[in-house]
């Protein structure tokens, strides 16, 4: 089953290009290359480039879940 729905978003063009993990035949290396490649185009160009980085996993233990739960059932 999930083949045949990644199969349905990518034939139907709803997952944008930036969603690495999902898309078939697309790795973890695949985004890695595309950022590093976009960061040294911008730097050669003598451009100011920035990032924003988080890390779900902390993102998600920051949310108080209780409210969350809450505004959830509303």
């Amino acid at each position: 089953m999930q083949s045949s729905l990644l199969k349905h978003l990518h034939n139907s063009n709803i997952l944008s290009r930036e969603e690495y993990e999902s898309r078939m035949k697309l790795t973890i290396e695949n985004a890695t290359y595309k950022l590093m490649n976009e960061i040294l185009t911008v730097l050669n160009n003598k451009l100011i480039i920035g990032g924003i980085f988080y890390d779900p996993e902390r993102a998600f233990n920051c949310v108080n879940h209780d409210i969350d739960i809450k505004t959830r059932n509303l």
